[in-house]
């Protein structure tokens, strides 16, 4: 089966995909302690796009899985991990149920988003909670101009989708969204400022947050 241009991409970057996260670990230490806040300890959680594994780890889950399209990436998470049982990882979709499910920057690179929520509701059952996490649209431009400069890595094959389309998406698979929200207003690390803006700021400002959000669970 040919791969899509998606799966080229994070096959390409996939060695130093980590080596790349750490120059933002502020932002990804950020996203961790969000998902930790959202998703409990000792759950059963399934990961869509789980890269090298890193956030699905960081969950302390009781039954871990992460799947990606990137076969380099997933041979990566399973080197890596090698010594922790419970978590596994893979190309291919689950079958079973599961307590929690989440995918984080992950929608933007999706060919059909609305098939994998319909897919994400076939692993779901009455207490299952559904976690998206994605960059807020709103600092799209200056993220390709990073981008440019070379301050992050390649975004890949992407498109940006506004809450309110993803918001339609998620209803018409069969699920409710329960919490949609913002956080992380400056992203990046910066003496007194940073903490300044994400510790006062952010509750006036929080619709230009960084990292956009919302929890979803079955209808």
């Amino acid at each position: 089966m040919r791969k899509t241009a998606s799966e080229k991409h994070f096959d390409r970057i996939a060695p130093n995909y980590d080596s790349g996260k750490r120059k933002y670990s502020y932002y990804y230490e950020s996203l961790k302690t969000l998902l930790g806040s959202l998703i409990p300890a000792g759950k059963k959680v399934f990961e869509i796009g789980c890269g090298t594994g890193d956030l699905l780890i960081s969950l302390r889950s009781n039954r871990g899985y992460g799947m990606d399209v990137s076969s380099e990436m997933i041979k990566i998470a399973n080197a890596k991990n090698l010594k922790k049982p419970n978590v596994s990882f893979s190309t291919k979709w689950p079958t079973e149920k599961f307590d929690a499910i989440f995918m984080s920057d992950v929608i933007e690179h999706l060919d059909n988003p609305k098939e994998t929520f319909r897919k994400v509701r076939g692993l779901m059952d009455e207490k299952t909670t559904f976690v998206c996490t994605m960059a807020n649209p709103i600092w799209e431009p200056l993220l390709m101009i990073w981008e440019k400069l070379g301050w992050k890595m390649v975004e890949g094959p992407h498109n940006r989708i506004k809450y309110s389309d993803l918001k339609i998406m998620v209803e018409e698979t069969g699920m409710k969204i329960t919490k949609h929200d913002h956080k992380l207003l400056m992203p990046v690390k910066i003496p007194i400022l940073t903490n300044l803006a994400n510790k006062y700021l952010e509750k006036c400002l929080k619709r230009w947050a960084f990292i956009e959000y919302f929890v979803a669970v079955k209808a």
